[in-house]
């Protein structure tokens, strides 16, 4: 039965093929919240049984190590559907505070021989209220942990980027697990430059101290992740996570999509491409800040190899974005157990 059930799987994943990649992401992710809606149990959580214990971090329980990177709930729609599938969290976004468009068409590229993909997205989002909005109409029906990736918008002046995420902040503090403040998107121009030293202490800053104030309003503590570029120099990243660290960041994300050129589109590549670089960060940050610091490993995921490799890294939970677009939900079960 569950081979007929991969079998078919595969097959609805090449037939969607068909379609751009946007519309095949739309079409799935509307897809799968009709059938959770019905109770359809062909892809149900509790056919999922994880052998690994459960992980406290950040005084946060999460019932497995695996979860969904930001990317493919860009709206906060879906992510009680999704999270019926074993991820254990589910991080939506990135949300700015003004609706984005994002880029010109075409934007992403799938290069199936690789099984990566290369985007040019530019935090397409419809806005950190509505997404608030969205996250409110569905969280009831998610039980695992919720992250919200928040970041700039494109005009938004590089000197006034943390408004921007304050104001981010600010509007999805009380509904999130944790926040991921996103500064490594090669999607929007400029954007890792808030890295550099030149932006990176005040803005870390900046986040901290609003942090401070708004646990003190809701009497909740939000954990904060700093969402880090695999394309940094090693000086550049023991400056980054010595300033974070100060600024009482919590831990790290391990990493966003590399930035490259291939077939024609400029962008962040993401997928098996990125496995080897995003391997090789995770060891160099890890070896920065030993086990104490939490990080969460993110790129190239697609095997049970895989995750043992970055667990053994350091990594203390994994995210998973390409693999699961080109093998759909079974990815989930075969990366547990």
């Amino acid at each position: 039965m569950d081979y007929i059930k991969r079998f078919i799987t595969k097959n609805i994943l090449i037939f969607l093929r068909i379609f751009p990649p946007e519309a095949s992401s739309k079409i799935s992710l509307i897809s799968l919240k009709i059938l959770i809606k019905f109770n359809f149990k062909f892809l149900a959580k509790k056919s999922i049984s994880p052998k690994e214990s459960k992980i406290n971090l950040c005084g946060i329980t999460f019932e497995n190590y695996l979860g969904l990177s930001a990317g493919i709930d860009k709206e906060g729609k879906y992510f009680g559907s999704l999270g019926e599938l074993g991820f254990s969290f589910v991080e939506v976004g990135t949300f700015t505070p003004s609706p984005q468009k994002g880029n010109e068409y075409p934007r992403i590229k799938r290069l199936l021989k690789e099984e990566s993909l290369i985007n040019r997205l530019g935090f397409n989002n419809p806005g950190i209220l509505k997404g608030i909005q969205n996250i409110k109409k569905n969280k009831k029906t998610f039980r695992g942990v919720l992250g919200i990736s928040i970041g700039k918008n494109k005009d938004t002046s590089l000197d006034d980027a943390y408004k921007d995420y304050i104001f981010c902040l600010d509007h999805c503090f009380n509904y999130a697990d944790y926040v991921a403040v996103n500064i490594s998107s090669p999607n929007t121009s400029n954007l890792r430059m808030l890295s550099s030293m030149s932006y990176i202490d005040d803005l870390t800053r900046e986040i901290n101290l609003r942090t401070k104030y708004l646990e003190k309003k809701y009497i909740k503590k939000v954990p904060l992740f700093l969402k880090l570029s695999p394309d940094e120099s090693k000086e550049d990243i023991e400056r980054i996570i010595s300033t974070s660290l100060s600024n009482d960041f919590s831990g790290f994300i391990i990493s966003n999509t590399m930035s490259g050129k291939y077939r024609g589109i400029n962008g962040g590549i993401s997928g098996e491409l990125l496995k080897n670089k995003s391997l090789d960060m995770l060891t160099k940050v890890h070896d920065m800040v030993g086990e104490k610091i939490p990080l969460i490993a993110s790129g190239g995921i697609s095997n049970k190899f895989d995750v043992q490799e970055r667990l053994d890294n350091g990594a203390k939970l994994i995210q998973i974005y390409t693999s699961f677009v080109y093998r759909g939900p079974y990815v989930i079960n075969d990366l547990l157990n």
